[in-house]
């Protein structure tokens, strides 16, 4: 090999060592520049024994089962999510501003309570789920308006130290004003997941939270066992994993997100 090809290799060699940087400069580049979100699905009406409650334990992700606490299957249903290392929230039932009273059950909240009187029912919903990691509203656009007994509710989470997160069932609710004034941590729900028989609706859903997740790093979306979600809702989260991972998501509880 005379001089010139000897410069020739040196020249072809250094060429293709700086492309290669540059390939691997772009690649670093971008990937470090993809956007990334956290996702915690909070999966409301366990207590009832509904359709797809099995199904929705045996999902292969983090997620928070919150529980009915004065239901017929409470304890059935807590245990079994307990079993399956899913996270607990008590599913708090309130006042609505336009369903019926019975709807809430008799051991709601409700305005024409006393604040002890709320206190003590906030109380033993902790008594039978004493492992939840925080509370959401069941219905309560009617409580969730009203600051004496919101006031009341947080006061007992304070006390717990434990989370709200609140269902957004009213654009006037004052859950995280008043949890912000009684250092109760809060989350707001993003995006309502179900009350659909459509797989594909919710998988719109389950995208519209991945797209907000990507967009300011986390989100929170409410889905549901039972007649509101139950295994359409369970078909639609289990086959758009993947995806929802691919495209950067991780999958956390209610807690982990807060933190």
């Amino acid at each position: 090999m005379n001089w010139k090809t000897g410069v020739n290799y040196l020249v072809l060699f250094g060429l293709c060592f700086l492309g290669g940087r540059f390939v691997a400069s772009e690649r670093t580049e971008r990937t470090s520049g993809e956007k990334r979100g956290e996702l915690a699905i909070l999966i409301d009406d366990f207590g009832y024994c509904g359709e797809g409650t099995k199904e929705m334990l045996d999902l292969p992700i983090p997620f928070t089962a919150a529980v009915m606490p004065f239901s017929k299957c409470t304890e059935a249903d807590a245990e079994a999510v307990r079993q399956a290392g899913k996270e607990i929230f008590i599913h708090m039932p309130m006042e609505s501003l336009t369903g019926k009273r019975e709807w809430v059950g008799d051991k709601g909240v409700f305005r024409d309570m006393t604040e002890a009187e709320i206190k003590a029912r906030a109380e033993e919903a902790f008594s039978i789920l004493p492992d939840a990691a925080g509370l959401n509203n069941h219905m309560g656009s009617a409580i969730m308006e009203d600051e004496r007994s919101l006031s009341a509710v947080m006061d007992v989470l304070q006390e717990k130290n434990v989370m709200f997160v609140d269902s957004m069932t009213t654009a006037k609710s004052l859950g995280r004003s008043i949890a912000g004034q009684k250092g109760v941590t809060f989350l707001g729900r993003d995006v309502f997941l179900d009350s659909t028989d459509s797989v594909e609706e919710v998988k719109k859903n389950l995208r519209k939270a991945a797209e907000v997740a990507l967009e300011k790093g986390y989100a929170l979306a409410i889905g549901h066992v039972g007649p509101e979600g139950g295994m359409v809702t369970v078909q639609a989260i289990k086959e758009l994993i993947p995806e929802l991972k691919q495209a950067g998501i991780t999958f956390v509880t209610v807690s982990e997100l807060a933190k």
